[in-house]
């Protein structure tokens, strides 16, 4: 892994602040990985354990709180990636687009999750599985691992919003057809 940190100093180009942008989330990642995996699978345990756990979900509880405060920075992230690519042009890239447009969907969705401030342990763990992503972008089965917690969903508001998460299949379907990475450019 090769690390471009101090060859790009800050200016207002798109491919600065992309670099910056992208260095930001890719550190998040790092630090609520090991968290969010142990909130993710404490939820999973009461889940098992508790009848009927997602109607008695507490909003206030100490792991929603933590799983709220790691997932607000995901929709500024995904905005301001959004507003380069549009700036620059480069989302009519393939390997760019299917980004671009996951991205696009998948603001609309954390969005709602994060003002429904009630995280199930499929919407933890998605964002666990996520962290494992920005870190280990090569290890394919780590995609389909992702994929497959999506639909893993049963209150009303998980279908409804699970409604969206089809789309974000079709950014999939175009990364495999273009055989994309979903490296940050920046870190590989």
């Amino acid at each position: 892994m090769t690390f471009h940190w101090a060859n790009i100093p800050f200016q207002w180009t798109s491919y600065s602040l992309r670099y910056h942008n992208d260095m930001l989330w890719y550190i998040w990642s790092l630090i609520q990985m090991f968290p969010i995996f142990l909130i993710a699978f404490y939820q999973l345990y009461k889940h098992l354990k508790i009848p009927n756990y997602y109607y008695q979900i507490n909003k206030h509880s100490f792991d929603q709180r933590i799983v709220q405060f790691f997932a607000i920075p995901i929709p500024i992230y995904y905005f301001i990636d959004l507003t380069i690519s549009i700036i620059e042009g480069s989302f009519f890239e393939p390997c760019r687009f299917c980004l671009w447009y996951h991205h696009m969907i998948s603001m609309i969705v954390v969005t709602t999750i994060i003002i429904r401030k009630e995280y199930e342990w499929q919407d933890t763990m998605i964002m666990a599985t996520h962290t494992l992503l920005m870190k280990y972008p090569f290890i394919f089965v780590l995609n389909i691992i992702y994929v497959a917690l999506v639909p893993l969903k049963e209150k009303w508001i998980n279908r409804f919003l699970g409604k969206f998460f089809p789309f974000i299949y079709y950014s999939f379907i175009i990364a495999l057809i273009y055989d994309c990475t979903n490296a940050l450019p920046f870190l590989y």
